[in-house]
């Protein structure tokens, strides 16, 4: 169990138990079957749109183009925003996605429609020096314990990049109990997700694995979620005069809300 500062007020304590997408034996095949599921409701359900007016401010703090996507797994939701930021904000970008556990199809698919995806591991904590731009993480920053997050952060902020890391799940009993709901959504969402290939309908509904494996790492995510005081108690840690953090939730009409923590260089203007 962690113990970040303001633990004692959360309702839920923050419990870091194992999530299967994190194993390095975990077969590849079924943590695409994971992946490629959450590219598709992010997609489709649009549940971070909601992160769209932060990510501009991000951009134009940042005064770049490009955004350095992190843990993007399936794709995740970035060709989606990138739609949105050029729609609502005339923000034209390009994006890089990596991820500590490339999906090689996915990859395959975004690359093809004009998106990089690296092929090589990258680690969110020890981005490499040459990959910059805004970086961004969706669901992902629960997957890190809270001395990590602030590795995360600290390693965008010493390298003067922008950095904006965003959560759609919550530490709440709630969202615990809608955890119950998650293999039913599998076995809605799966015939929308493309490839569909034998293998994804074998393993969802002759032999239940990737219903089973998403509500076992949807439970786990939920009680590894930060809240967002424990997250300010870790940007306040790395406060700087020329960095500058801030914390708090979005959230669109009809769709759930959205944490964020959005770290931005400060350009002083000069005489």
């Amino acid at each position: 169990m962690d113990s970040p500062l303001a633990e004692r007020t959360a309702l839920l304590p923050r419990l870091h138990l194992f999530e299967l997408m994190d194993q390095p034996w975990y077969p590849r095949a079924v943590r695409n079957l994971s992946t490629d599921y959450l590219h598709t409701v992010s997609t489709r359900l649009g549940v971070f749109d909601a992160a769209v007016d932060v990510l501009a401010r991000g951009l134009r703090a940042s005064g770049g183009d490009t955004l350095v996507d992190l843990g993007s797994g399936g794709q995740g939701p970035v060709p989606r925003l990138r739609r949105l930021l050029e729609a609502r904000h005339g923000l034209e970008t390009r994006a890089v996605l990596t991820d500590l556990y490339p999906n090689a199809e996915a990859a395959g698919r975004a690359r093809e429609a004009g998106t990089d995806y690296l092929s090589q591991p990258v680690d969110a904590r020890r981005v490499p020096p040459e990959l910059r731009g805004m970086r961004t993480l969706f669901n992902a920053l629960h997957h890190f314990r809270p001395e990590e997050v602030r590795e995360v952060l600290e390693d965008a902020q010493r390298r003067g990049e922008a950095i904006a890391a965003f959560e759609v799940v919550h530490r709440t009993p709630g969202a615990v109990l809608g955890t119950l709901l998650v293999p039913l959504l599998v076995l809605a969402f799966t015939p929308l997700i493309r490839p569909l290939t034998p293998l994804r309908l074998l393993l969802t509904y002759a032999v239940p694995v990737a219903p089973l494996a998403l509500a076992w790492d949807g439970l786990v995510s939920t009680l590894r979620a930060h809240r967002p005081e424990e997250l300010k108690a870790i940007t306040r840690t790395l406060q700087r005069p020329d960095y500058a953090w801030e914390v708090g939730e979005v959230r669109e009409k009809g769709k759930g809300a959205v944490t964020y923590v959005l770290g931005t260089p400060v350009r002083h203007a000069t005489a």
